[in-house]
């Protein structure tokens, strides 16, 4: 168990870069519209211990989910930890069994509980991956917990809470394909933990889902990735559902290259934001990209970020003005290797302000969501401050 918290408020080396959008006009940076971080924290023991997922809770507080080593992990435990709004623990909770287990998202049920997918080697009677569904209260009290999929691995995506109180989960599954190639997997649960439904889809080759989210009106948006042709070669993958996980419509589009979606959140008329990493359409290496898609499937706008070397995205959030922050990662910006890279987007994708976080060792940047204060809170992971892998969260307001 997490004991106590290391506290980094100073010290940490920051370095400011603006991102350049390619063959995108963008404005300058204006003072009055850059954000700071009102504090950064890093939690974690001796042994590696990562955040992936974050969702706000009442109150200015959160819940992050990640994967974690440390203070009696049995390999790899599930990690749940509810925060305060000034990064102060509250309660942690560890989620798995004897062996391996991974979580990946995190998500809030109709009734304000707490919902986490991973993926977990702890129950089945080989020693594959099945996906982890566990529902936790709101003072860190397990529900109920299942495991979903077949004889092979499963991997996690993203959960999402249905207005009848279950759930909506996605994945990517080779215990149903042919060849045991990765297919897109939908299920669909009740808020006691029953599978309601669960199908794959995909096709010859590799096609995988990475989120999930509910628009305004009521709709369910998964992205993810289709590849194509050769190996390393895959498309965007947007599809549309109802909340029982029926396919409304699909769209996938991309370069010639390896083009992936990773992250999705829903917007204020009923379409999504998505973000995920290209190196198509011109670029060098791997560049951080992110789109607006309506509730028609049709593209708003699409944007390309990204430097010399590596840039790509993994979440994305709405601010409180109706614009996005982008949380990845770049090895091209910042004192260290690698850096965790943050955006802020207006509403028309235009960009307003980045930065990149960490010191001199690798750190990166999983998951981003606004709190119900208004503020932003990134999760991910640092080296640069221990020998291990710790949890990395950093809080942000605008100026």
């Amino acid at each position: 168990m997490i004991k106590k918290a290391i506290i980094i408020m100073a010290g940490i080396s920051l370095f400011f870069a603006a991102a350049e959008a390619k063959g995108v006009q963008t404005k300058k940076v204006v003072k009055k519209e850059a954000y700071h971080a009102v504090w950064q924290r890093i939690y974690g023991g001796k042994e590696d211990d990562i955040a992936y997922g974050i969702v706000a809770l009442e109150n200015g507080e959160s819940a992050i989910v990640g994967t974690c080593k440390s203070y009696g992990a049995k390999r790899t435990d599930i990690c749940l930890v509810r925060m305060d709004a000034e990064g102060n623990m509250k309660w942690r909770l560890w989620l798995g069994g004897a062996k391996k287990d991974e979580g990946k998202a995190v998500a809030r049920a109709a009734d304000g509980s707490i919902l986490v997918l991973g993926r977990s080697k702890s129950f089945g009677d080989k020693y594959d991956y099945d996906l982890y569904v566990a529902k936790v209260s709101l003072a860190g009290k397990k529900i109920w917990e299942r495991t979903l999929g077949g004889e092979r691995d499963e991997y996690a995506g993203g959960i999402a809470g249905t207005d009848d109180g279950g759930m909506l989960v996605v994945g990517a599954s080779e215990s149903y394909g042919k060849k045991a190639d990765k297919d897109i997997y939908i299920a669909k649960l009740t808020g006691k933990g029953k599978l309601v439904s669960a199908h794959t889809v995909g096709g010859k080759k590799e096609d995988v889902a990475t989120g999930v989210t509910r628009t305004r009106d009521g709709k369910m948006v998964l992205v993810g990735y289709r590849e194509k042709g050769r190996v390393g070669n895959s498309d965007f993958l947007i599809m549309q559902m109802d909340q029982n996980g029926r396919q409304r419509w699909v769209k996938t589009f991309g370069g010639a290259y390896e083009d992936k979606l990773m992250g999705v959140t829903a917007t204020v008329d009923n379409g999504i934001v998505a973000i995920g990493s290209t190196r198509s359409y011109g670029s060098a290496q791997s560049d951080l990209t992110v789109m607006k898609i309506n509730a028609k499937g049709k593209t708003i706008w699409h944007k390309i970020y990204g430097f010399k070397y590596y840039e790509y995205g993994n979440a994305v959030a709405t601010t409180r003005d109706g614009g996005f922050m982008l949380a990845g990662g770049t090895n091209t910006l910042g004192k260290g290797n690698h850096s965790a890279y943050i955006l802020a987007l207006n509403k028309r994708g235009e960009l307003i302000w980045s930065h990149v976080y960490g010191g001199e060792s690798k750190d990166v940047a999983h998951g981003v969501a606004r709190m119900s204060d208004g503020s932003m809170i990134v999760v991910g992971e640092t080296e640069s401050f221990k020998p291990a892998k710790n949890f990395y969260i950093i809080k942000l307001k605008k100026q």
